[in-house]
């Protein structure tokens, strides 16, 4: 049995060995891909070295780092089909352009390139040699190429057309550069490449890429005017490359909300003054009025005259104008006419619908207020919060009112809540009114019998289960009407009058059996007289109370009497 046991012991040992000897070389450094073992391995040394790629510019230094700890013969640097070089001929100044490093500690074969060419560019390894064995770590060296000058290709380089109402693509291309370049659009001054797709394809084997940028956009006529830029970055860049191009956004007249001008002063010569933005430019264009906008029935043609009416429009430039119609003497029932600006194009056409008032501006604070006194050539254009029909102007909430009704009801249903929550608690004014009785200890105790204490505790608990159920539905207790409120003032000695007689004149309580010795009455209670009460009681809290009260006499008495 121990024989066994040494056994097991031995081979656990010597597996643990070879895992340890599996894993004798390793390199401080987190990137270690391309290192590479050869030959007899020991745990006594490792290669320290980082395989990052490199991205130099031709003509600056580059740093071929390459360390090791523990013993070692000699090191070289090999670049992928050229010849390798020795880490000694470097540091003996055996090649012109190379030298030894600043910092030898952790980078003992490492090498440096004063000014790098395109020709060193490619896969560098670092093999180092000891004794029966080699360890080799490799990097990709990326010597830039300048990309070449970003170009829009667009049928018209000095000008590009595009329609409002349509996607259109517009692509930008750099035809090599090493390594790709980055891409971004302009549109002024907002960013829209996410609205681009790039595509990179190498153009050669050592590392030259082709980029091309499509711009896929339906532009707006906003927009008309804009400058869109093409802007390429690189490594080789110290300011991005700019390919630009001037926007000519084709759009037919645009659509705006019904204009309405206030605080026109009667007698006065007003001019109303209407922008608008058409390109191409307008074709046909003319001020209209009547007495609703579904029955215009006089057209001006701009320019044009006729009557107290006088139109003109002026050119602003990048497909904006302003049409006037000049109005001489304004009367009230200028006031009364709904007037149309018709605009068309080649694109279509568009009515823009304009009201005149002399009330004062609506003061809302969703909506711009002016004063045409003092500005009389700018339009009010109604928006989100007043809003125009024919005939009609509806005015919305604002949200300060809105937020005022929704406290306002809250706070009403919270007060309903705790009022009703109070009566069914008879909390404060819903407490019942209770009224001290000296002589009702007395009643109490003339109104106990052997049979009632032979009752037990369990119809006292069911005496207190029923008048709490009387509590609670006397909350939802409709109101008496006015016959039961009158019976219930009628006084105690009334009361007995009418439920009880006088057993001497013929109660109607009889006795059961002449033979028993004991005979129990039932005898109707119902309350105290009105004159023993202190505190008046609303007929709507009242409760009426039965309770049954057993009497007993003793037979053998009555005889006596008899």
């Amino acid at each position: 049995m121990c024989e066994c046991s040494f056994v097991r012991v031995a081979c656990v040992a010597l597996a643990l060995a070879a895992a340890s000897l599996a894993q004798e070389y390793s390199v401080d450094e987190p990137n270690n891909r391309d290192v590479v073992f050869n030959g007899v391995q020991s745990s006594d040394v490792s290669l320290i070295f980082d395989d990052a790629d490199i991205i130099v510019n031709p003509g600056e230094r580059l740093d071929l780092n390459c360390g090791f700890q523990g013993q070692y013969r000699h090191c070289i640097w090999e670049l992928e089909g050229a010849k390798p070089i020795q880490v000694q001929d470097v540091y003996d100044d055996v090649h012109p352009g190379m030298s030894r490093p600043e910092v030898s500690e952790g980078n003992e074969c490492g090498i440096v390139i004063n000014s790098v060419s395109t020709e060193q560019h490619g896969k560098w390894t670092c093999r180092v040699f000891i004794t029966g064995n080699s360890l080799e770590g490799s990097k990709k060296v990326i010597v830039t190429v300048k990309p070449t000058y970003p170009i829009l290709e667009v049928d018209n380089s000095q000008l590009l057309e595009v329609t409002s109402d349509a996607e259109t693509p517009v692509k930008c291309v750099v035809a090599a550069a090493r390594p790709a370049v980055g891409i971004r659009w302009f549109l002024g001054d907002k960013d829209v490449t996410v609205m681009a797709e790039t595509e990179e394809t190498p153009t050669d084997n050592e590392g030259m890429y082709k980029s091309i940028s499509t711009l896929r956009r339906t532009f707006e006529p906003m927009e008309n005017g804009m400058m869109l830029v093409c802007s390429v970055s690189h490594k080789t860049l110290t300011v991005p490359e700019n390919a630009s191009i001037p926007l000519n956004v084709v759009f037919k007249p645009v659509e705006k909300p019904v204009s309405t001008y206030y605080q026109i002063r009667p007698g006065s010569d007003y001019e109303v003054k209407l922008n608008f933005s058409a390109n191409p430019p307008p074709t046909r264009k003319e001020w209209r009025y009547g007495d609703t906008f579904q029955n215009i029935a006089v057209s001006i043609e701009i320019p044009g005259a006729k009557d107290r009416y006088e139109t003109y429009i002026e050119e602003l430039g990048n497909g904006m104008y302003t049409a006037t119609l000049r109005i001489a003497g304004f009367k009230e029932e200028d006031a009364n006419q709904r007037y149309m600006l018709v605009v068309q194009n080649d694109l279509g056409e568009t009515s823009y619908k304009v009201r005149l008032s002399m009330d004062d501006a609506p003061k809302d604070g969703d909506s711009e207020t002016r004063d045409h006194d003092k500005n009389p050539s700018t339009e009010y254009s109604v928006s989100e919060g007043i809003v125009f029909d024919d005939d009609t102007m509806s005015n919305t909430l604002s949200g300060g009112a809105v937020a005022g009704i929704v406290i306002v009801v809250l706070i009403i249903v919270t007060a309903v809540a705790a009022a009703g929550y109070a009566r069914y608690r008879q909390m404060f004014c819903f407490a019942p009114v209770v009224t001290p009785d000296p002589e009702e200890g007395k009643e109490t105790k003339e109104e106990h019998s052997d049979t009632e204490s032979a009752r037990g505790a369990n119809t006292t608990r069911a005496a207190n289960l029923k008048n709490s159920l009387g509590r609670l539905t006397q909350v939802f207790k409709k109101p008496k009407k006015e016959q039961e409120t009158k019976l219930e003032n009628i006084g105690d000695d009334e009361k007995r009058s009418l439920t009880t007689e006088d057993p001497k004149k013929g109660s109607p309580i009889k006795e059961q059996n002449v033979d028993d010795k004991e005979v129990v009455y039932a005898e109707l209670d119902l309350g105290k007289s009105e004159s023993d009460k202190k505190t008046e009681v609303k007929a709507e809290d009242k409760t009426e109370y039965a309770q049954i009260v057993g009497t007993v006499t003793d037979n053998r008495e009555d005889e006596k009497k008899e």
